[in-house]
């Protein structure tokens, strides 16, 4: 270790709408942890993940490549070690590296350099099969997400506890295993995501009729594959008031939960007397529409779901707020520009150094993101350059936003005359990332494999996750 090395806390949750926290303007929303770790750091108001969807999503964050790299292509795709993740790359240079908490990968027993793992959540058996099994042939399954919203409340769940568990045993290890440096930890919560069950006295904390609900018109989000993804997902209905604010106010309330969570790690971190040699990141795997547009869950190329919560604090990072648009593939490069690793191999990693300020003012930066999962028949992309958003959907129409205009996401540009230059830029700059319509074959072909390899369509629906189960009773080590 060189002096100059700092430790790396990586802190994640899961399915975090971006704009619910007291740091991203929100003045409901009580994140006073995660605010206090804005105010002393760096907040990315750019910030998307490569996919909408947990295991894709956790899959690129651990290796800095696009789900396209590297085939994770769904929930039943998860990250097996095949390529080298920044784990790998910070073990190799003498780091301890741990993780605590919520990873979905395939198995502990895989090479992800990911030695040391505690509370380890992974996929169950093989993944949601059943979410993509006719996907290839055009169809999706229908399930009944509507239940997540109607059943919303107060209360405990698996994985309420199980965060509490992840909290204990994160504030356990900075108290007791933190001499030996350079170390690099992540800490993995579940929470925000569902079920909407928050713990009661968080639930209790937005318990309020006059309690702001978002917008539940469609706008230009009547699209036909959103249609084909409420369907699926059962939520083409429309909830009610009342129905729309207890699922709201149960959400928030486990963003608040969250936030607890991630200021008792950050509290140890601060009585270990590290908070001034750790670089600290706390970023979400995808966001949650929250019923934004009508929608709920991830899934989908809308700014709730597939924009996420960025902040960076620690030793040299400036007190400042960034509007380049900044990706998940960047949090590898990050994490070995601060360890001062370079990455052997000769294909580069996409991503760039969040720690590099040319990079963060490079006018011309783009980030990318896909889709190929469940509740969807054919690939979607997301492109964001500078200020405009386009989306792609294989075998149906664009999208076009202009963000600075219009942060709400409420007029699609795509079919405007004065818009044609703009739509053709952005999508000529997807097609130098990559080929949509050659990687949703290649996403199309891997799955139909997968699904053959299990016994077909029917066996494949015997595979299915809707609730990954936390990883043996509350409190003890996987």
């Amino acid at each position: 270790m060189t002096k100059s090395q700092p430790n790396i806390l990586l802190i994640m949750s899961d399915q975090h709408n971006p704009k619910m926290a007291g740091f991203a303007g929100s003045a409901v929303v009580r994140t006073p942890h995660l605010d206090r770790l804005a105010g002393r750091g760096t907040s990315f108001a750019s910030a998307y993940c490569t996919s909408p969807i947990c295991v894709p999503a956790r899959a690129s964050i651990a290796t800095g490549r696009y789900v396209h790299e590297i085939g994770a292509w769904d929930n039943a795709a998860p990250y097996t070690g095949d390529q080298p993740s920044w784990g790998h790359y910070l073990g190799g240079a003498g780091y301890g590296v741990t993780t605590i908490g919520k990873l979905h990968y395939r198995d502990r027993a895989d090479d992800t350099g990911f030695p040391d793992q505690r509370l380890a959540m992974h996929i169950a058996g093989r993944g949601d099969l059943f979410g993509i099994a006719e996907r290839p042939e055009g169809r999706v399954p229908t399930v009944a997400g509507c239940n997540a919203i109607l059943n919303a409340g107060p209360g405990e769940t698996e994985y309420t506890r199980y965060d509490r568990s992840v909290t204990d045993a994160a504030v356990r290890f900075l108290a007791q295993e933190t001499d030996r440096r350079p170390w690099a930890l992540m800490v993995s919560f579940v929470a925000p995501h569902f079920p909407l069950i928050a713990p009661h006295e968080f639930f209790e904390l937005y318990n309020d009729p006059d309690l702001e609900l978002p917008s539940d018109a469609l706008g230009a989000w009547d699209h036909p594959a959103v249609q084909v993804f409420r369907e699926s997902f059962g939520i083409a209905r429309r909830f009610s008031v009342d129905e729309q604010r207890r699922a709201l106010q149960a959400y928030l309330g486990l963003c608040s939960f969250m936030d607890a969570n991630v200021g008792a790690v950050l509290a140890a971190l601060d009585s270990a007397g590290h908070t001034d040699d750790t670089l600290v990141m706390y970023t979400s795997d995808h966001g949650e529409s929250a019923g934004a547009h009508g929608l709920w869950f991830k899934h989908l190329m809308n700014e709730e779901s597939v924009r996420v919560p960025l902040l960076l604090g620690g030793p040299g990072v400036a007190h400042d707020a960034i509007d380049t648009p900044v990706s998940h593939i960047d949090l590898a490069p990050t994490f070995l520009a601060a360890a001062q690793i370079e990455p052997p191999g000769s294909e580069p990693l996409p991503g760039v150094s969040l720690l590099d300020p040319g990079a963060l003012q490079a006018s011309d930066r783009a980030v990318m993101a896909e889709y190929h999962a469940n509740g969807s028949v054919a690939a979607s992309f997301m492109f964001r350059s500078g200020h405009y958003k386009y989306v792609e959907y294989i075998g149906e129409r664009p999208q076009l936003f202009d963000l600075a205009a219009d942060p709400g996401e409420i007029t699609d540009l795509s079919g405007r005359p004065d818009a044609a230059d703009v739509l053709a830029d952005c999508a000529a700059g997807l097609r130098r990332v990559c080929d949509p319509v050659e990687v949703d074959a290649l996403a199309k072909r891997d799955q139909r494999r997968r699904v053959e390899a299990v016994g077909g369509v029917v066996a494949a629906a015997e595979h299915t996750v809707a609730y990954t189960p936390v990883p043996g009773p509350p409190g003890e080590p996987a």
